[in-house]
């Protein structure tokens, strides 16, 4: 059975999903602390209970950091 999550984002952070890869999403936002802190809401909201973790690899990882650059 599949449950949908809501988790409320903190000011100033957008989430877009990916459209190349399944299963991403991605969080912008000028302040690495509240992007950092709604990462952590999205993690809490998905963490797997009362199952062996083993068999459940999902969670949040980190793919890449860095500035966003204006193509103008």
């Amino acid at each position: 059975m599949r449950r949908v999550r809501k988790v409320d984002m903190l000011e100033g952070v957008s989430v877009v999903r990916s459209k190349k890869v399944k299963d991403e999403l991605l969080l912008d936002g000028n302040d690495i602390e509240l992007v950092s802190r709604s990462a952590t809401l999205i993690n809490q909201k998905c963490h797997v209970k009362k199952k062996d973790i083993r068999k459940f690899l999902d969670g949040i990882y980190v793919n890449e950091k860095g500035t966003i650059i204006d193509e103008e």
